[in-house]
């Protein structure tokens, strides 16, 4: 979550059509105003993004040869790990 000393402030041109559903947001008490607005849609799009991009790298991790060998190599070094009787801590 960013705090207020995280923030700055930037001047972004919205079409009209979208500054008015925003303040019709606003006086419906949809949104807490027109700002809280524009951050949660900013957020939604960043995280969307992360997430497309992570999704890509996974893939490309996936079709990599070297990395899956890698990847099992050390999920059998530590199978024994898995197998531990936790419990008799």
């Amino acid at each position: 979550m960013l705090q207020q000393r995280d923030s700055v402030k930037y001047t972004a041109v919205l079409p009209q059509e979208y500054l008015n559903e925003l303040r019709r947001m606003t006086e419906r008490n949809e949104i807490p105003s027109i700002n809280q607005g524009i951050r949660a849609a900013v957020k939604d799009y960043v995280d969307a993004h992360r997430l497309s991009e992570y999704q890509r790298e996974i893939c490309e991790a996936a079709a990599d040869k070297a990395f899956i060998k890698r990847t099992m190599d050390t999920q059998v070094a530590f199978e024994f790990v898995d197998a531990e009787d936790v419990t008799a801590w």
